[in-house]
């Protein structure tokens, strides 16, 4: 993509809300309307993520200004903490129509409209699935973990939509078959099947929050970079090198290392030398790299 023709995060975000605004609306006034719990849990969700998306560009904003004085190790930890928000109020959302569901589905059942909600299912699919190609489309290594958040939301809006747009047809289909009694059951039979499935999303991003949070042991990929590239830069240079810890924080990378200097008339000259190997390595991960190299001596 030319560099001209590149929309920032910002403006992506602020496209994934107005977005987010139009299927809410859609989905709560025709849920409303034709009585289905599916079909309010989508709007709901898209008004949830609406809501969502208003935060991660209130945090892309404020991550991009300069306050040293009240963060003096950076923003990046301000990234994961709005992740944990998106994923922790999407579970609620979850448990809440899980719940619902279950209510109607142990009471009998509930009638709806189900040609009507089976039009706005498939509506609602083309129109998920639109927003979620072009921001993958828009998709590159300098992303940030917001705008990649937004990319997981849209994800699982449009396979959510695939499947209530797939069981109303099949409800719809019923109602015409010598079974039609049990239609009453389809519209809560999927909105199980459907938070079933698909709570080990939020659950995910809720985990990887905390890990960044706690400043866990990142990802495998991350740690055998890492370690690959400290070995290399162990074997240019003549200086000592352990890996003492790895974190990632939101777009951060941190990574400290222990110099045990052998000829201290070299140190400087190699610890350049270290960083470029380093810096150049750990590149591929498209990261902010924090690299803290400390000399120590050990005790004679």
């Amino acid at each position: 993509m030319c560099e001209q023709n590149k929309i920032d995060d910002k403006q992506l975000l602020i496209i994934s809300a107005l977005a987010a605004l139009t299927f809410a609306v859609m989905g709560v006034v025709v849920g409303l309307m034709s009585g289905s719990i599916v079909i309010l849990f989508d709007g709901g969700y898209s008004l949830i993520g609406l809501l969502l998306t208003m935060l991660s560009l209130a945090a892309s904003n404020y991550m991009g200004g300069s306050s040293r004085s009240q963060f003096a190790f950076g923003k990046a930890i301000i990234e994961p903490i709005v992740v944990a928000i998106k994923a922790a109020v999407i579970l609620m959302l979850l448990g809440f129509s899980l719940s619902s569901a279950l209510n109607v589905f142990l009471s009998g059942g509930r009638e709806i409209d189900m040609s009507f909600a089976a039009v706005f299912g498939f509506v609602n699919l083309f129109g998920c699935l639109a927003v979620w190609w072009f921001l993958v489309k828009q998709n590159e290594p300098k992303r940030s973990g917001l705008f990649i958040a937004e990319i997981k939301l849209w994800k699982m809006d449009t396979v959510v939509s695939g499947a209530v747009c797939a069981g109303l047809i099949a409800g719809l289909i019923l109602t015409y078959t010598p079974w039609h009694a049990y239609a009453v059951y389809a519209d809560s039979v999927m909105m199980l099947l459907i938070g079933a499935y698909f709570i080990k999303v939020p659950l995910m991003m809720l985990t990887g929050a905390f890990r960044e949070l706690l400043m866990m042991k990142p990802s495998q990929e991350i740690c055998s970079l890492v370690h690959e590239s400290v070995s290399e830069a162990n074997g240019s240079s003549p200086q000592e090198l352990k890996l003492t810890g790895i974190a990632k924080v939101g777009p951060e990378l941190m990574v400290n290392i222990n110099v045990n200097p052998t000829k201290s008339h070299q140190l400087l000259p190699d610890l350049h030398k270290v960083r470029l190997i380093l810096n150049k390595n750990l590149a591929r991960l498209s990261l902010d790299v924090k690299l803290n190299l400390d000399i120590v001596t050990e005790a004679k």
